[in-house]
C-alpha cells in the first residue's frame, strides 16, 4: 500500500475524494504549517508547502500549492500557477515557484478543467515546464438519489456565498418576473460581496429588502454542508448564473443530486453543464442584468410547465456525473498518474 501525503481537506469535495483513494494507495495528512487556520493572507505562504519528515510518504499531492521538499509530488489546481498573486511575476519567489513546477520533483500538473489548462499552459511552457506533465482530471462528486419533493410548490435553489458574483441579483429579478405563487426560492448564502462583481449600495439594499419582504423566499445564511445536500435533494432546479468562477463545485453537487441546472457560459462551466441536455448555459458577458433575468425566468417557466422536460434534464445531469465526475472515473486516472510518477 503506497502512501500519498496531502496538504489539507478543507473543502467538501476534498473530503470526498481523499476519503476514497484509488486502489493500492492511501492518503495521509502531511505535516506542514497550516497557514489557513491562522487566516494568513500571504499567498506565497498559503500556497507553498514544506512538509516535515515526520511521516513516511511515497508521493505528495497538493491543491494549488507548490512543494518545497525534494520528493515526488503532483499539484492539482483550479485557477492559475503559481498561486502567489498579487505577487508580481518578476518577483524572485514567483520565479522560484515556476522553477519548482518545472523541476523533476514535480511529476504532474493536474488541472481541474480544460479551461484551467488553457489559461496556464503558455506561461508555464515559457517558464520551462514540460507540457507533457500537464493533464486534466475532473473532480469527483458524491451522488445522491433525489429526495421527496413538494408537489404543490416548485423549489428553486441558489447556493453560494458570493451572492452577487454568482448572479443572485439576476435570480431575484427573474423570480419576481416569474410571478408564480406555486414557486419558492431557497437561498443558501451569507449574501457577501467577494470579488469580480461590485454591486452598488442601492442594489445590495434592494436584494436584502426583496428577500426579507417576499414570503416565498427562504434565506439560510449559514448551514452545515450536509443540510445543503438535503436541500438539493428536495429542490426542483439549481440556478447559478455566475459571472466569474474557476469551477463552481455547487453546480456539480446539484447535478449529483439529480437537479437540472441553469448556469452561465463562463470559465469551466461548459465542461460541467451540457447545454439543452442537463440544463442551460446562459450568456452573461456583454449582457444586461435585466436580459439575464429574463433568460432565467423563461427557463424556469419551461421547467415548471413541462414535468417531462424537468425529469429528463435531471436524469441527464446524473448521467453526466457518472460519465465524467464519478469517483471511479477519477481514481482510475489518478492511479495511472501516481503509478507513472513513481516509476511504474
Amino acid at each position: 500500500m503506497r502512501v500519498v501525503g496531502i496538504s489539507n481537506k478543507t473543502r467538501y469535495w476534498q473530503h470526498y475524494v481523499f476519503s476514497n483513494p484509488p486502489e493500492g494507495y492511501r492518503y495521509s495528512r502531511g505535516v506542514d504549517v497550516p497557514w489557513h487556520l491562522f487566516r494568513v493572507r500571504n499567498q506565497f505562504l498559503a500556497h507553498t508547502k514544506c512538509f516535515l519528515p515526520l511521516k513516511h510518504v511515497d508521493l505528495y499531492h497538493t491543491y494549488n500549492s507548490v512543494v518545497a521538499n525534494h520528493r515526488p509530488w503532483v499539484i492539482e489546481v483550479e485557477s492559475y500557477l503559481p498561486r502567489y498573486r498579487p505577487m508580481k511575476e518578476t518577483h524572485p519567489l514567483f520565479r522560484w515557484g515556476q522553477r519548482r513546477l518545472a523541476s523533476d520533483d514535480c511529476k504532474w500538473l493536474i488541472f481541474t478543467s480544460e479551461n484551467t489548462l488553457r489559461m496556464n499552459r503558455d506561461k508555464l511552457v515559457a517558464s520551462g515546464v514540460d507540457p507533457a506533465k500537464m493533464v486534466v482530471v475532473y473532480r469527483a462528486v458524491e451522488q445522491y438519489l433525489p429526495g421527496e419533493k413538494d408537489r404543490d410548490r416548485f423549489t428553486i435553489l441558489f447556493a453560494g456565498n458570493g451572492f452577487y458574483r454568482k448572479g443572485g441579483i439576476e435570480l431575484l429579478k427573474a423570480f419576481q418576473r416569474l410571478g408564480r405563487e406555486d414557486a419558492r426560492l431557497c437561498i443558501v448564502s451569507t449574501l457577501e460581496v467577494d470579488w469580480g462583481v461590485e454591486p452598488s449600495a442601492a442594489e445590495v439594499a434592494w436584494a436584502e429588502r426583496t428577500i426579507a419582504d417576499d414570503p416565498r423566499i427562504t434565506l439560510h445564511r449559514g448551514i452545515p454542508h450536509a443540510q445543503l445536500l438535503q436541500l438539493m435533494r428536495q429542490a426542483h432546479v439549481f440556478v447559478s448564473t455566475t459571472f466569474a468562477d474557476p469551477f463552481n463545485n455547487t453546480i456539480l453537487e446539484a447535478m449529483g443530486a439529480g437537479l437540472p441546472v441553469i448556469a452561465s457560459k463562463v470559465s469551466s462551466l461548459p465542461e460541467i453543464v451540457e447545454h439543452e441536455r442537463n440544463g442551460w448555459l446562459l450568456s452573461v458577458e456583454n449582457t444586461t442584468s435585466d436580459q439575464i433575468a429574463d433568460d432565467i425566468a423563461t427557463r424556469l417557466q419551461r421547467l415548471m410547465d413541462d414535468p417531462v422536460l424537468l425529469d429528463r434534464m435531471g436524469n441527464a445531469g446524473s448521467e453526466v456525473v457518472r460519465e465524467k465526475f464519478d469517483i471511479r472515473v477519477r481514481n482510475r486516472r489518478i492511479a495511472e498518474l501516481y503509478d507513472r510518477a513513481l516509476g511504474d
